[in-house]
């Protein structure tokens, strides 16, 4: 199967195109499954807090409207390619339960979990912290990925690479810094049962600043491979036609590493599927 389970919509208020644009680019890619997983608002932020900060997601009311659109569209494409509903979540540690109201009210089939901002740094984006010390900045990033995973909140832990997307790098200590994290994270989720993503962007920044014995994405598929992690695949589209983007690059070098299989789910029950 192919599937990419990390799509935006026009909903969280910064993707472009229509919701049903999505699917008809997923088909015209010869994608069998799509998981839609557009960004839950910052629930963990007081009123004056949303105020002041970037709310990069949707709020209750969106998120109706936003299943319901998705339910009709899953059953007009119904026998053409399987459509389901997720959402992507901020892990905020200590906030765990103001997630249950919000989520109690819909029926969904997936939740990916990512981290954007660091609390202990403040409440903009990941991109904004580099006037801090960046080894700081990597520890407490991977301490709140750990965390996250064992929160168990979540079926897959979408783009553990935003921090080195976003991050300049701490050069000198990074190699040996990103190893002993990365492999920490992966031991981490597979313990909890929690899925790791390969996020297409993770894959896209590699191939333009990885080098040898100093990539951080290879780091991260080394340990998927040998702990035998399972895996989601996303595009991370926030518009049409970036649905499935570098998949056809992605997937053969997945089963190079002899990682040929992901997870998918329907009601928040998972089943593994052969890639490509």
């Amino acid at each position: 199967m192919i599937v990419d389970y990390h799509i935006h919509t026009p909903y969280c208020g910064h993707a472009q195109g229509k919701t049903i644009q999505y699917i008809e680019k997923a088909i015209e890619a010869g994608i069998d499954e799509i998981g839609f997983s557009d960004h839950l608002g910052r629930y963990y932020l007081t009123h004056v807090q949303r105020r002041r900060y970037w709310d990069w997601g949707m709020d209750e009311r969106t998120i109706l409207r936003y299943c319901a659109e998705l339910a009709e569209l899953r059953a007009l494409f119904r026998g053409r390619i399987a459509v389901k509903i997720g959402l992507e979540i901020d892990y905020v540690e200590g906030a765990e339960e103001l997630l249950l109201p919000l989520l109690d009210h819909f029926a969904f089939d997936f939740y990916l979990g990512s981290i954007h901002c660091l609390p202990r740094f403040g409440w903009k984006h990941l991109a904004d912290y580099t006037v801090y010390n960046e080894e700081k900045v990597v520890a407490e990033y991977f301490r709140c990925v750990r965390a996250a995973l064992q929160s168990k909140r979540f079926h897959s832990l979408a783009h553990i690479d935003f921090i080195w997307r976003y991050l300049r790098w701490p050069k000198s200590s990074a190699p040996a810094l990103f190893e002993k994290e990365i492999a920490a994270a992966v031991q981490t989720a597979v313990e909890s049962g929690t899925c790791i993503e390969i996020n297409a962007n993770g894959y896209l920044w590699s191939r333009l600043n990885g080098s040898e014995g100093a990539d951080p994405f290879v780091m991260l598929l080394n340990n998927i491979r040998d702990r035998q992690a399972p895996v989601t695949i996303g595009s991370d589209a926030h518009e049409p036609a970036l649905v499935g983007k570098s998949f056809a690059e992605i997937i053969p070098v997945l089963h190079r590493w002899g990682i040929d299989r992901c997870m998918t789910f329907t009601e928040c029950k998972s089943r593994e599927a052969p890639l490509g």
